[in-house]
């Protein structure tokens, strides 16, 4: 949502957080489209398919309710895979 002239200051503030920060140099992002609001989040699995899709929710906000929804079975497959 920055413009591209503050992509240093961008980066820099970036690196200081303890979780990874993808950067686009565009508000389009290929099959998901425009970027309308921040924050917005989109859960992969580990087979590189959409799990949850964030513009899909009225109410985005990660809620302990929301992960137990969205990130539980996720984990729970996994860990089924991983025992097998």
């Amino acid at each position: 949502m920055d413009t591209p002239d503050s992509i240093a200051d961008v980066r820099k503030m970036a690196s200081s957080l303890a979780f990874p920060v993808g950067l686009m140099g565009s508000a389009y992002a290929g099959g998901y489209g425009r970027i309308w609001r921040l924050p917005v989040n989109f859960t992969i699995d580990r087979a590189g398919v959409l799990a949850d899709n964030g513009w899909d929710d009225a109410s985005p906000a990660w809620t302990a309710e929301r992960l137990e929804q969205v990130v539980t079975p996720l984990l729970k497959r996994y860990l089924e895979l991983s025992v097998s």
